[in-house]
């Protein structure tokens, strides 16, 4: 028993030696911390990046397979009539409606990984800056000196407000403030102009699937019906019976619209908060919520009209100030 008593004592006593022995600075506590911080933005940030990568090649394929889609039902339409072509186009129909749909769901999809990325880039940007404020030794600062030299150009993509220099100007301005307050206009326009590019090229693509969704709906309404029942109505070459609509010279565009990837300049809640108003704002923000090709389209159009509008006030002010500015050259 005096053993193991013996054996308790000797393994306190060593206890107490390394602790006592074991640095007290707080300075030793910090840097570890941050760097287990910082490795786990670093791989939610990577893990995001593959995420988008992964949804970005998904959309890829699913782009693919519908404009290869509208291409067949444009091919249909220019038959001759006839029942089997009939069913064939509104079966093609009914796919390319499904793939519209599959392409609208990975479009949100890939939107909202983005954003994600967005924030995981961020708050890993944000580690690297209190882990640097922290005193890393030398190898580990390059470290993420190097890091965050490669993380700072992917936050300036990031969607973020266009903001709308003032129009007003000081009556006392001389010709540099007035070219300098011009320049500012200027980048302004080049930014909505961007943004109404994207917005025109979003609202052709949902213009063109709302039609495919009401092409559809009106031929199933016209070909459901029992497969042994003839057609006894004569079509023109082109024409798909009893659906004066869905010609080879229709209102389907004989070439699908080029579908483009989404970018961060089509956020337009966050891009154009401060340049539309907020009406228009939340009207496009809801349609977006609702999934509805038609409604969308429209919120699309609206939101291009009032951008268009702004666009046009930016341009006529920017011109009147450097009209002032050449004036003022002018006149000394």
């Amino acid at each position: 028993m005096s053993r193991w008593w013996l054996i308790l004592a000797l393994s306190v006593a060593s206890s107490t030696v390394a602790a006592q022995s074991r640095p007290s600075g707080t300075s030793a506590a910090v840097a570890p911390g941050a760097s287990v911080a910082t490795s786990k933005a670093e791989s939610a940030t990577r893990l995001a990046e593959r995420q988008v990568a992964q949804l970005t090649d998904h959309r890829a394929v699913i782009a693919k397979r519908y404009q290869d889609e509208l291409t067949a039902i444009d091919r249909l339409k220019n038959q001759r009539a006839s029942w089997r072509r009939d069913r064939e186009l509104r079966d093609s129909l009914s796919d390319s409606l499904e793939t519209a749909n599959q392409l609208s769901a990975a479009t949100r999809e890939l939107e909202k990984a983005r954003l994600h990325l967005v924030s995981a880039r961020q708050a890993y940007l944000a580690a690297i800056n209190a882990e640097l404020g922290a005193g890393p030794a030398p190898t580990r600062a390059q470290q993420l000196t190097q890091a965050r030299s490669q993380l700072v150009p992917q936050a300036k993509d990031a969607p973020r407000r266009i903001v709308i220099p003032d129009f007003d100007v000081d009556p006392l301005a001389d010709p540099e403030e007035l070219d300098q307050r011009a320049a500012e206009l200027r980048a302004s326009e080049d930014e909505l102009a961007r943004q109404l590019a994207a917005l025109d090229a979003q609202a052709q693509e949902l213009d063109h699937r709302a039609q495919l969704r009401k092409q559809h709906d009106r031929a199933g309404d016209l070909f459901n019906r029992d497969d042994d029942e003839p057609h006894r109505s004569t079509a023109k070459a082109g024409e798909v019976v009893g659906n004066p609509t869905v010609t080879g010279t229709g209102s389907t565009p004989s070439s699908p619209p080029p579908v483009g990837g989404p970018n961060f300049d089509n956020f337009v809640p966050i891009v154009l908060a401060d340049v539309i108003d907020a009406t228009t704002i939340n009207s496009f923000a809801a349609a977006e919520r609702s999934g509805d090709p038609a409604q969308r389209a429209e919120a699309a159009h609206r939101t291009h009209d009032a951008v268009a509008k702004r666009l046009d006030q930016i341009k006529r002010r920017r011109l009147e100030i450097e009209d002032r500015a050449r004036m003022l050259r002018t006149a000394h």
